[in-house]
Parts: C-alpha cells; sequence; structure tokens
C-alpha cells in the first residue's frame, strides 16, 4: 500500500507539468520516447540476460504494453482535451482492473464490482463537466491508454505470482522500460511527427524529472506495490490520483474549482479505498 501512495503522489505532479508546459512544444510520441528512455537508463545497471528468455520476452511485452502503449495514448490526449478532463477520464481505469483480473482468474465476485464502483463514483463526482468533439477523441485515447495500464498491472501482478521469484525487480523493470523504449521509438519513427528537441533547460529538466522520477521510480514503485496487494485495492488506488492531481492543479495552475465536488469525491474514493483494505482482511 505504502508503493502505491508513494507512486501515486509521484504521478500526480505529472499531469499539470505536462498540460502547461510540455505538450504545446514537444510533440506526444517525442514526450513519449524520450520518458521512457530516461526510465531504461535509470534501471539499465541490472539488465540481466541469465535469467530465462521466456520470462525475459514477457516483461518487455508488459512494458511495452503498460508504459510504451499506453504513453502513446495518453499523452496524445492532451492535443486534445484539458489536464481537468484527462484526469477524469482515467477514473474507469479500476473497472478495467477489476474487470480483466478477473476474466484472467475466471472468477466474478460482485462485492469486488460494488468496491470498484464506489471508486468510479467518486471520480466522477469530483469532475462533471460538458464535452465537445474534441474532448470525446481524448476520452477515446485516455480509455485505451486505461486499458493499456490496467492490463499490464494485472500481467504483471499474474507474473510475479506464478514465475521464479529469483528474479530481482530490478532486473524486471530493466527489461521493462526495454519494451516501452522499444514501443515508443517505433512509433516515433514511424509516426507523421518528427522529434522534437525541448526548446530550454527547464524542459529538459521536467523531462529528466518525468522520465527517471515520475516513470522510473514510479512505476517501480507501483508495479512492486500491486504484488503486495489484492486486486480490489489496486484497482481502486488507481484513482486516487484524481483528487491529488486535480489539487496541484488547481493550487498552482489554473486556481478555478468547485472545491466542494473535490471534497466529496476524494471522500467517496477513500472510502473505496479503506473498503477494499477490510475486503483484503477477510
Amino acid at each position: 500500500m505504502f508503493y502505491l501512495i508513494i507512486a501515486t503522489i509521484l504521478w500526480s505532479l505529472s499531469f499539470s507539468l505536462i498540460g502547461y508546459s510540455l505538450s504545446s512544444d514537444i510533440n506526444s510520441w517525442t514526450l513519449a520516447f524520450l520518458r521512457s528512455t530516461i526510465a531504461c537508463i535509470v534501471f539499465a545497471r541490472w539488465i540481466d540476460f541469465k535469467i530465462p528468455a521466456s520470462y525475459i520476452i514477457r516483461i518487455i511485452f508488459i512494458g511495452a504494453l503498460q508504459i510504451g502503449v499506453m504513453y502513446l495514448l495518453y499523452l496524445n490526449a492532451f492535443n486534445y482535451t484539458s489536464v481537468q478532463k484527462i484526469l477524469l477520464f482515467t477514473v474507469t481505469t479500476p473497472f478495467y482492473v477489476s474487470m480483466i483480473s478477473q476474466i484472467i482468474n475466471q472468477k466474478l465476485k460482485p462485492s469486488a464490482f460494488f468496491i470498484v464502483f464506489l471508486s468510479v463514483l467518486g471520480g466522477l463526482i469530483i469532475r462533471i463537466t460538458v464535452f465537445d468533439i474534441n474532448d470525446l477523441t481524448g476520452l477515446f485515447l485516455v480509455q485505451l491508454a486505461n486499458i493499456c495500464f490496467a492490463l499490464g498491472q494485472v500481467l504483471y501482478k499474474r507474473l510475479k505470482k506464478v514465475s521464479i521469484k529469483t528474479v530481482s525487480i530490478f532486473t524486471d523493470f530493466a527489461f521493462f522500460f526495454i519494451g516501452a523504449t522499444l514501443a515508443t521509438f517505433t512509433a516515433l519513427v514511424i509516426s507523421p511527427y518528427n522529434y522534437t528537441q525541448p526548446a530550454s533547460i527547464n524542459q529538459w529538466l521536467l523531462i529528466l524529472w518525468l522520465g527517471g522520477g515520475a516513470s522510473g521510480i514510479g512505476y517501480y514503485f507501483w508495479n512492486y506495490g500491486s504484488t503486495q496487494v489484492r486486486v480490489e485495492t489496486l484497482a481502486t488506488m488507481n484513482n486516487l490520483v484524481i483528487p491529488l492531481g486535480l489539487f496541484i492543479e488547481i493550487a498552482f495552475f489554473s486556481g478555478n474549482y468547485n472545491y466542494q465536488s473535490l471534497v466529496i469525491g476524494a471522500v467517496i474514493i477513500a472510502s473505496s479505498i479503506i473498503a477494499s483494505l477490510r475486503y483484503d482482511n477477510n
């Protein structure tokens, strides 16, 4: 649980930084590639080819899906809609995590759906708004990103449960980010957009933070934390980033929001997390 909270705090800083400081100058394909590459460099020292090739391939695939493809979709959404709406659109991730896990494990749990429903409801209350055509495009991109992110979480949790226990999690993430880098590099090469050079030292510092901090450390903590909790807690924790991300966006960037909705939604999300923890203990 501790690792999931730390990852959430790191990620909550990212939405506004991307939306206000980077997305207008650096195309999403370049930003996805740079974040993945920097995170890959952070974990490069733990690359170990002595472990089974089948395990390496699975980790690379999970990284390519959960980070590589997800980043390409999620970062492209900033071209169509606002930071606050992107935060809203992530509200469905708990549902995807719960559904995918139950489909893979062939176990349907109505009580788990209720817990996830609370989390989704809280996120919706936090940000109810009107959409135009660009928002709908952003919604579609973020939903695809949510599915990739949810599937990656569930696959990694399942892989660690059934595979060799001796492989270091640092080695996991070395190959995890190799997969993400391969996916984003391939997408950048075949995309209609050229590589965009960051225009200033400040932009480079932000990208280094996003790659090494939010991506590298953040996903390490999140995926490791996912192996320590039940899937119901993992699903609901996905929505904690919404009130935190909105608080940062309001406090430091836009300064405009309905605080009553934010508080009510945050309380409902917190209640769903507490309920999932009680569910774990039972």
